[in-house]
C-alpha cells in the first residue's frame, strides 16, 4: 500500500481498458528511492534464465513484470509485477514428469483469495507431506517465459553500489545510441541487457 500511495497518480489499475499499467519506470524510481540497488532492464535479447538464476543464486530477489500493455502493435510495459525469490533445478514429480520451476511472491495470488506465503507449500514427491518452498506462487519456467514477453525486471540489491559492480562483471556494456533511443529506453522498454556470464 506505501508503494501505491508514492507512485500516486502514476500507479493505475487499469489502462487502455486493460488490467495493469503502473508505468515500468515507475517500478524502478520507488525501489531507488527506498534504497535498493536496481535498474529498468529488459531480457528479451538475452538467455533471461541465467541472467534471472545468478541473481537468485547470489541472494538477489528480481521483480519482473508478466504479461503485456499494447497498445496497437506496441508493447509499452508488463500487466503485473512480481517478484521471484527462487528455482528448482530440474526434478521428477511423483507423476514422473519432469519439472523446472521458479517460486515468487505475488501479492494477487490466488485470485480472489487472502494471500498466504504457504499457498507455495504442497507435496510434490507424493510422500504425504508438504514441501515448503519460497514465495506463494510457483510456475513451471516454460509457463513463465511465456508470461514474460516484455523481459522487464529489476534486480533488488541492498545498495547500487552492489548493483552497479554485479552489472559491470555480469552485462555486456550498453552499445551508444541515439537520445531517442535512450528516451525509449527509461521511459518503455528498459535497457537491453546481455548476459556475459
Amino acid at each position: 500500500d506505501q508503494l501505491v500511495r508514492e507512485a500516486g497518480p502514476l500507479f493505475q489499475r487499469y489502462v487502455f481498458g486493460q488490467p495493469g499499467g503502473t508505468p515500468s519506470f515507475v517500478t524502478g524510481w520507488l525501489l531507488k528511492r527506498h534504497g535498493y540497488g536496481t535498474h529498468f532492464g529488459s531480457l528479451r535479447h538475452t538467455n533471461a534464465a541465467l541472467v534471472l538464476e545468478d541473481l537468485i543464486d547470489r541472494g538477489v530477489p528480481v521483480v519482473v513484470e508478466i504479461g503485456a500493455n499494447k497498445v496497437g502493435p506496441w508493447t509499452l510495459w508488463g500487466q503485473h509485477s512480481i517478484v521471484l525469490v527462487g528455482y528448482s533445478d530440474p526434478y521428477t514429480d511423483a507423476h514422473h514428469v519432469e519439472q523446472h520451476e521458479y517460486y515468487f511472491v505475488d501479492a494477487q495470488y490466488p485470485p480472489n483469495a487472502a494471500f498466504d506465503i504457504a499457498t507455495n507449500d504442497v507435496d510434490r514427491d507424493g510422500d504425504g507431506v508438504p514441501e515448503r518452498y519460497p514465495g506463494n506462487r510457483t510456475i513451471a519456467c516454460d509457463a513463465f517465459f511465456n508470461q514474460f514477453p516484455t523481459g522487464i525486471y529489476y534486480p533488488v540489491f541492498p545498495s547500487q553500489q552492489e548493483h552497479d559492480a554485479w552489472m559491470q562483471q555480469r552485462l555486456a556494456s550498453p552499445s551508444r545510441q541515439s537520445v531517442f533511443g535512450a528516451l525509449k529506453e527509461a521511459l518503455i522498454t528498459g535497457t537491453t541487457d546481455r548476459w556475459r556470464g
